[in-house]
């Protein structure tokens, strides 16, 4: 939310003739376009604010940029440089662009900085400005800041559209404030303002948050109530609520729901890791294996985070046999463990006997599938927006597949034929 898709989509000023750095961003790409505008800039050249505004978009659009600190800067540099020397072409569609680049990035310093400059040369801000600076300052769990604002652009706030306050119910849930979240949503309906389904599933991650399963149970079934259509992402934030709070038998419930043909909705890779993490916890193996297979099944591959949990379910339940097929499973597909992986067969391999030489039995373990053992302590990502943070996930299983896929809800025991292994 908040992002400035408003550019203007006209090719140059007002819609005219294309301008140079635009055709050649069009030609080899928006890098060699910053080139051209630093040399520009260097030698006192002009050029127009839409071409500007077009070229951090398009940079903007590339999530990798943000592991690069080096480039990030550089384009916040030159289009600074470009204010200073243009400042009658700074708009607040340019201003809101480089706000979210400081949004992306969190970089709340640069992000006031750029505000300030806003101020200065008294372009005025919109709603869309007000998402944005929200949405960075809830980043940055500076809930004090988020208020400020929310309660300072009152002008804005009037102008508000779902978007910004899907920004300021996310930056309210992210510091922790649910009960001033759901008051902006109140306020919002209130207002005669539709709230949609992102909106309704963002509250229900934070009565998640709070683990009140009662009011995020509520607020789902609200939905159906007032024809706001459930998402894979909305049942699969109601039922990472139920794991949550350790109501097993209402996400069961929710799950089958979601199968239903009525439903119109496909459960995805979250939605049966967030099941198998439930099971895993109160250590039922039996079940989370049984879901690992019915991923396998729905065509969808199950990632090291999927393992991880697995992995720490048969330390739950002391299973080293399995513990040790599944991490044999985990290098079949290619899947290369981190600290974390490292760590569970460490406590698997304690739980079991291996009191003073753990360290010792994990080495020959990594060594025997040609690993070396990871250094550091940092976890892995999962990437996605929104709960879908899981990189490189798209959307549910297909239809075909999930008709004849295994229930992983099935009441028999699975055999756990295929994860059994030995210590090398």
């Amino acid at each position: 939310g908040g992002s400035p898709s408003s550019a203007s989509s006209s090719c140059g000023r007002g819609g005219g003739k294309v301008s140079p750095l635009e055709d050649l961003m069009r030609r080899k790409g928006v890098d060699d376009a910053w080139d051209a505008l630093e040399e520009m800039l260097r030698a006192g050249g002009a050029t127009d604010r839409f071409t500007v505004a077009r070229m951090l978009t398009k940079t903007l659009a590339d999530t990798r940029l943000y592991s690069d600190t080096f480039k990030i800067n550089r384009v916040v540099a030159l289009v600074r440089q470009f204010i200073d020397q243009q400042p009658g072409e700074a708009d607040e569609v340019l201003f809101n662009a480089l706000l979210d680049t400081h949004c992306r990035a969190r970089d709340t310093d640069g992000l006031e900085a750029t505000f300030d400059k806003m101020c200065e040369l008294k372009v005025h801000p919109s709603h869309v400005t007000l998402g944005i600076l929200v949405k960075a300052y809830g980043q940055a769990g500076d809930f004090k800041s988020v208020l400020r604002l929310w309660q300072e652009m009152s002008e804005q706030r009037q102008q508000a559209n779902a978007v910004t306050y899907g920004c300021m119910i996310n930056a309210c849930v992210r510091c922790g404030q649910t009960d001033r979240a759901a008051e902006i949503f109140d306020d919002m309906k209130g207002l005669g303002k539709h709230c949609n389904t992102i909106l309704y599933t963002t509250l229900i991650k934070g009565y998640g948050n709070d683990k009140d399963l009662r009011r995020a149970m509520s607020l789902f079934r609200k939905m159906k109530e007032e024809d706001v259509p459930y998402s894979t992402i909305s049942y699969n934030s109601i039922i990472d609520v139920c794991i949550k709070c350790g109501d097993l038998v209402s996400a069961e419930d929710l799950f089958r729901d979601m199968l239903s043909p009525q439903s119109g909705v496909q459960p995805d890779l979250i939605t049966y890791s967030t099941l198998l993490k439930g099971y895993c916890q109160v250590g039922n193996l039996d079940k989370a294996l049984q879901v690992a297979e019915t991923i396998k099944a729905c065509g969808l591959k199950c990632d090291e985070l999927v393992y991880n949990t697995l992995m720490d379910g048969c330390l739950k339940a002391n299973d080293m046999s399995a513990g040790v097929g599944l991490f044999a499973e985990m290098m079949q597909s290619g899947i290369k463990p981190s600290s974390v992986t490292h760590s569970i067969s460490l406590k698997l391999y304690q739980r079991n006997g291996y009191k003073g030489n753990a360290n010792d039995a994990v080495a020959q373990l990594y060594q025997h599938h040609g690993l070396q053992r990871p250094h550091g302590s940092e976890k892995p990502s999962r990437g996605r927006g929104g709960k879908g943070k899981r990189g490189g996930v798209g959307g549910g299983p297909d239809a075909e597949m999930q008709a004849v896929s295994p229930n992983p809800l099935m009441p028999d025991r699975m055999t756990r034929h295929g994860y059994g292994g030995e210590p090398p």
